[in-house]
């Protein structure tokens, strides 16, 4: 690892959070993930080689443990309080970033991603009782990329990418870029749903429900300034 042979306190950290992909592996652990491909699902550019090779910058660095999984089944990453530490950093990062960061681009536009940074922002307390399928169709993406499923519970949301073996209650047809918009903050989701934008097939007491379920970005509020 390099270094920029300073002792400040910002450099001895860069030398860690500013190597490539490191601060998006910190912000899937403190979203909650804490199995290998969960951390790789969050983000999905990343080759397993490298990723394993940051996760084990970071146990080195202190910000997290790697333990086996109680039922067994492989190894689970957790953060330490310096690891936990990190997220007021994220937080101020993702803010300036809302407000700042240039315009979203086509090669930003990652459907899977979409989907799985979506399932952790579902209020299932506004949803029905019981089990909630959700299926998400980007027509604009390519096949391997065009379905998703959210099989929606009480305080738990699965994310599938093929189907699931039940009946889908509420289909969401879309552009990744609108979704992606809506998403941000930047759109307004009631707005693209009555124009067309967005399409929601199903009962209808679920279409007028969905807007409610849907919690959108953490910084989704926070106006992007020109």
């Amino acid at each position: 690892m390099s270094t920029f042979g300073q002792f400040c306190p910002i450099a001895l950290a860069s030398e860690i959070l500013t190597q490539k992909w490191m601060l998006l592996i910190v912000r899937e652990l403190n979203a909650g993930s804490k199995r290998f491909n969960d951390i790789r699902r969050g983000v999905p550019r990343i080759s397993a080689t490298l990723l394993k090779q940051r996760l084990d910058q970071l146990e080195l660095a202190g910000a997290l443990i790697k333990k086996p999984m109680d039922n067994g089944a492989g190894d689970e990453y957790l953060l330490t309080d310096a690891g936990r530490e990190l997220k007021n950093i994220l937080g101020a990062i993702g803010e300036w970033g809302q407000r700042w960061a240039r315009d979203i681009s086509p090669e930003d536009l990652d459907p899977g991603w979409l989907v799985w940074a979506m399932h952790r922002r579902i209020d299932t307390s506004r949803m029905p009782k019981g089990r909630t399928v959700l299926e998400i169709e980007f027509t604009d993406a390519p096949k391997s990329q065009r379905f998703f499923w959210l099989l929606c519970h009480k305080d738990n949301v699965d994310v599938c990418i093929k189907p699931p073996g039940y009946d889908t209650d509420l289909t969401i047809k879309t552009d990744v870029l609108t979704l992606a918009k809506v998403w941000r903050g930047i759109g307004e989701l009631k707005k693209e749903i009555s124009c067309g934008h967005i399409t929601l097939e199903g009962k209808n007491d679920l279409k007028k429900q969905f807007p409610n379920w849907l919690l959108l970005s953490i910084f989704a509020k926070i106006k992007k300034q020109k």
